[in-house]
This record gives C-alpha cells, structure tokens and sequence, in this order.
C-alpha cells in the first residue's frame, strides 16, 4: 500500500482537518493531503524567523553575537521562560534564537522581530519562492488579535487586559486568512527541505540552524511514537496557546508541527509538515500527527 493511502485511511480516524506533506529526501517518494490549503502557523511561523535571522547574519546586517537587554516593555502572553527571570537580563541573538525555537518563548521571538522586522522576513519567504506563506505579525499582534484586541504597544494594563477576554473564533487568526502568519504543508516541508540541503545559506549557517531545531524539547508530536534511533529537527505550533484564557473555549484547537526525521540504518531523511484545525483538543491534534510521523517512519523503513 501507498504512504498516500495509509495517510489517507489514517485521517479518516480525525475529526480535525490536516495539511500534510511528507517527502523522502533519498528516494524522492512523497505523499500529500489538503498540502496546498492554507493554515495558520502558530509558532511553527518561528521557523522562517530563523532562516531570515541567518540570512541577515551572513548579509552582514545581524551578529548572532550581538548582546540584547531584555525590559518589561518586551514582556508578551507566552513566554516560556524570559518572563520569569529578571528584567535586564542580556542575551545574544543566538540565546534568543534557540529560545524562540526549543520552548517557544514569544518574548525571544518578539525581540528577534524587532530586530530584524515581520516584513523581512515575509519578503525573505517569497524570494524563496514561497508564495503562499504569509508572514504579517509578532506574537504579540496575533496574540492580541486573537482576543479582539488591538495589538498597542506594551503597558501593564494592557497586558493584564489581554487575560481578561474571551478568544474570538471570527478573527482573521481562526480562519487562516492571508492577512494572519499563514502557510501550506507544501511549502513549510520545502523550506525545511532547503535549509536542511544547504540550498539557503552556507554549511556553517546550515549546521547552526539544524542544531537549534534539533534541540526542540517539545517531544509529543512528530517525536512521540518514533524510536529512540530516529533523530527529529522540528517546531510546533499550537493556538489557542497553553495558557488558555477561557476554560469554556469552543475554537477546535491548531495542532501543527514540521520538521525533517533522520532515520537510522542508511536511510535517509524525510520532510514532514502536518498542520491543522478545528481539533477536538490539543491531546488529539498532538496525538494524530504522532501517528502520520510513525506512519510515514515504518513506511520508508521497510
């Protein structure tokens, strides 16, 4: 039987709705379904920050060196772990990097955006081809958008309102429009494609951005099912986010994750990008995208 196929009898098992583009690196097989429908990124959109961050490093315009003071003002809903240490902490580019990347935080990532700017990065994805890839906000826009609210810029009354609405399932956010940070699982498994085969950057930009993605501590996706000899470079996404405002929300939950699966015994590699939607919850999106990346595994390990 076919990775189309199994991929396909698999889903029947979902009340979500799945984007999915799976492709061996070796063999050239691949296998899609709804690849080419838009989705929301969530964080997965830290991904192209992270191409455009070492493409403007080795433009000149960025050092990863470079050391930033990180103040309250920077503060956004969703920071892993800068929140919670001292105002003024420093921090280089590449700390914020693998923050942005390894446990998501989104003060790292609204930092990193700052310096480098959303519309860089958009631009970056379209030269790249990437024309259905959409990169229009920070965490902090989506997040507030995400809410009904404006995205003004930092105060603590305004930080503290975010936590008092209800998320707003009619906003642009919820239904993946153009104007949010959107993609197709066609083109975030060729992105991954490309920085994996060194068709962005130099070797050493490769290897740096392979060993932040390879170091992603959020293992209940893609990783989950995979044996411990499979190595995963990934990013999730996830919106409503884990700090949910309303325990009654009824938006089906975005449940994405993309990454390339190193596979033992000489076989090579595959680029996976599974995004999807309107989930029962988070634990079933996480769970079914476990079982496609352990369906296409033992597929191109036979």
């Amino acid at each position: 039987m076919s990775l189309q196929q199994k991929l396909e009898d698999l889903l029947r098992e979902t009340r979500g709705t799945f984007g999915i583009a799976v492709k061996n690196l070796q063999t050239g097989e691949e296998a899609s379904i709804n690849a080419d429908r838009l989705f929301q990124l969530a964080s997965v959109f830290k991904i192209p920050i992270l191409a455009t961050l070492y493409r403007d490093v080795e433009a000149g315009k960025q050092t990863l060196e470079q050391r930033i003071t990180i103040t309250e003002t920077d503060n956004v809903p969703g920071s892993t772990i800068l929140a919670s240490l001292d105002w003024g902490v420093e921090l280089t580019m590449k700390d914020l990097a693998m923050l942005m990347i390894i446990v998501s935080d989104n003060v790292a990532t609204d930092v990193l955006l700052k310096m480098i700017g959303v519309q860089n990065v958009d631009s970056y994805m379209k030269q790249l081809g990437l024309e259905n890839t959409f990169i229009n906000h920070s965490c902090w826009e989506l997040l507030s958008l995400c809410v009904g609210m404006e995205p003004h810029p930092y105060s603590p009354e305004i930080y503290a309102q975010f936590f008092t609405r209800e998320f707003d399932e009619e906003n642009i956010v919820f239904k993946a429009d153009k104007r949010g940070n959107v993609s197709t699982a066609t083109e975030m498994s060729r992105l991954v494609e490309m920085i994996a085969n060194e068709q962005l950057l130099t070797k050493t930009s490769t290897d740096g951005m392979m060993d932040i993605l390879g170091r992603q501590q959020f293992k209940n996706r893609l990783p989950q099912l995979l044996p411990s000899q499979a190595k995963v470079a990934h990013k999730t996404g996830t919106l409503p986010p884990g700090f949910t405002i309303s325990e009654n929300t009824t938006i089906g939950s975005i449940v994405n994750d993309v990454g390339i699966v190193y596979m033992p015994k000489d076989k090579g590699a595959f680029t996976i990008a599974v995004l999807s939607q309107g989930n029962p919850s988070v634990a079933d999106g996480e769970r079914m995208i476990a079982r496609i990346a352990r369906t296409a595994y033992d597929h191109f390990m036979m």
